[in-house]
């Protein structure tokens, strides 16, 4: 018999009493808010190639570290719409941080729509991850 054998992209190795057992690296899913938001919007987008990915251990390298891109677009835009719409003098602090509250959540809503409701399987080539494993 054959000491590892691959079967519906999955490797598998030969065990005690002539038995096969799956092989699986574990690797650890990190992620926050907004990747979270992503890995849902994903499983209502396509849940049968979520779930293949999950099961093949693909979603990290998807989904680690969005939001960290997230927060850094997040900040980019603020920068920038406070130069845009900068704070008035005249306001006091509860005006101030309300400003500063609605441009954030419109830098939010900018970055949720690039970054976290899109198709991050797009770019992902199924046959190329089912080779592989």
């Amino acid at each position: 018999m054959e000491k590892y054998k691959i079967e519906n992209g999955i490797k598998y190795e030969l065990g005690e009493h002539g038995m096969y057992y799956p092989m699986f690296e574990v690797k650890e899913l990190q992620v926050g808010k907004y990747g979270k938001m992503a890995m849902e919007h994903m499983k209502t987008v396509n849940k049968a190639r979520y779930n293949m990915l999950g099961m093949l251990q693909k979603l990290p390298e998807i989904f680690n570290g969005l939001d960290d891109k997230v927060y850094n677009m997040i900040n980019e835009i603020m920068e920038k719409k406070l130069k845009e719409e900068p704070v008035p003098e005249d306001f006091n602090i509860i005006e101030s941080e309300a400003h500063k509250k609605m441009l954030y959540r419109e830098a939010e809503e900018i970055a949720l729509k690039e970054l976290v409701y899109i198709n991050h399987f797009k770019n992902v080539d199924m046959e190329k991850i089912l080779k592989e494993n």
